[in-house]
């Protein structure tokens, strides 16, 4: 009897787990215009609910399944987003950054054993930081923003000299001992960029167009003033919401958002400008051997925690592993407007790139999950339209009489409290009191109803 219950068991696993097998197989090898459909019809409904805005780009196995664009680029111009429409690419800047310090390693260039000061000069008062230690976020380095926010003249663009200098003449204190602890840090990577300069003899914006852009033909990426994007032909600036006029604005005009402007001019760690189609051929340049070595890609591809605790971060790329794609490396990038997101999974080829240029932070992290998700053979997911990005765009259209009504019309909708809270606090600093009194009349509502 007990034999014979193994059996029964053994053999309802066995046609479960055929069953399940069955199921993927069948979601995997979807055609590639079902494939293609499903996130057309996906990013098209985020798109009519104002949840995004921008392109994107979608490998399975390396085969390309789907790319497209969806809103305007330009404001101003109402110039179509396009596939391969430049946007500045935030933080995922950096893994150029560190492949071009990985790069001059392999020239014989410099190590990434060195110690920092080797190449930003004698001044620099940090002696024990390596560029290892840079490229992982690991040398306990301060921020720069926080002074510049407060003491840098607005009416100057601020350069990576200009950052160097106060770490040379002000000696801000380390955070932690360098190799003990990770913090991110953009500081860091601004550094890279000089110590790029200091190897090569050249700009990173330079030595990068000469070793990669221009032979992976990638015309959409390059570096630029921010001055300048408002008027270039086929790119897309960001844009940040007013909540006060309820529009999609310049950032730099908001109150205390000035430094988006004159912290422009920092590269190495941001700042560069990059479409779907190149960071396609991007991908196509980490796939291969030609020039950039699997040794450097060894070293970029693996997390070099500290010493203390531990850290996904590799030179210029967060890592994760899991059961279906194996190592998959990725970024985020977010930076006056622009959101940016690449991820690649090594093994499988699987590649997932996002860009927007209005500032749908609240909804991209639900995005980036549901289509990464997509490629683990898991359905779309629309993510749960949030009360207090409802309430930011509908606020001009809304009187202090009309909330009873709206909260009981928006009732499945998800009712984040906190936020509403913090977008109260928001409204009253600015003087938005009308905005600010609906929305206290809409907490009331809501604490009320969830006695």
């Amino acid at each position: 009897m007990y034999k014979t219950c193994q059996f029964i068991i053994l053999v309802f696993l066995v046609l479960t787990l055929s069953h399940c097998k069955e199921e993927n197989q069948k979601f995997v090898h979807l055609s590639d215009k079902v494939q293609n459909d499903t996130l057309d019809q996906y990013f098209t409904k985020l798109y009519e609910a104002k949840m995004f805005n921008g392109a994107v780009a979608v490998k399975r196995k390396g085969k390309l399944i789907f790319k497209k664009a969806y809103g305007i680029a330009n404001l101003k111009a109402q110039t179509p987003f396009l596939p391969n429409t430049s946007m500045e690419i935030a933080s995922v800047s950096k893994q150029f950054t560190a492949t071009a310090i990985l790069l001059l390693q392999q020239d014989d260039k410099l190590k990434v054993t060195d110690f920092a000061y080797t190449y930003l000069g004698q001044e620099f008062p940090y002696k024990e930081i390596t560029i290892s230690q840079l490229l992982s976020h690991t040398s306990g380095l301060a921020d720069y923003s926080a002074y510049f926010k407060t003491h840098w003249d607005s009416s100057k663009i601020a350069y990576n000299k200009d950052i160097l200098q106060y770490y040379k003449i002000n000696k801000p204190a380390l955070l932690s001992i360098p190799g003990e602890k990770y913090k991110y840090s953009n500081t860091g990577y601004i550094f890279l960029a000089e110590i790029v300069n200091a190897a090569s003899g050249k700009t990173l914006a330079d030595y990068l167009s000469e070793k990669i852009f221009t032979p992976m033909h990638m015309d959409d990426t390059f570096f630029i003033e921010r001055d300048s994007i408002w008027d270039k032909d086929n790119y897309a600036p960001g844009y940040m919401f007013n909540i006060e006029t309820c529009e999609h604005v310049i950032p730099e005009t908001l109150p205390n958002k000035g430094y988006y402007r004159f912290l422009s001019g920092r590269l190495g760690s941001g700042r560069l400008s990059s479409s779907v189609n190149d960071l396609i051929k991007w991908d196509q340049f980490l796939h291969s051997d030609s020039i950039f070595n699997s040794a450097s890609k060894a070293l970029a591809f693996t997390p070099h925690p500290p010493s203390k605790e531990a850290s996904d971060y590799g030179y210029g790329w967060h890592i994760k592993d899991d059961s279906i794609h194996g190592k998959t490396v990725f970024h985020t990038g977010s930076w006056a407007g622009n959101l940016a997101y690449i991820s690649r999974s090594i093994e499988t080829r699987d590649l997932v790139i996002i860009l927007n240029n209005t500032y749908s932070k609240a909804y991209l992290k639900e995005i980036r999950a549901s289509v990464d998700g997509f490629l683990n053979n898991k359905p779309l997911q629309f993510p749960k339209v949030k009360a207090s990005e409802l309430f930011t765009l509908k606020s001009c259209e809304l009187d202090i009489e009309d909330i009873s009504q709206w909260y009981k019309d928006h009732k499945d909708i998800d009712w984040d409290l906190e936020n509403l809270i913090k977008l109260q606090k928001d409204y009253l600093d600015i003087g938005v009191t009308n905005n600010s009194d609906m929305l206290g009349e809409l907490i009331r509502i809501i604490q009320e109803d969830r006695i």
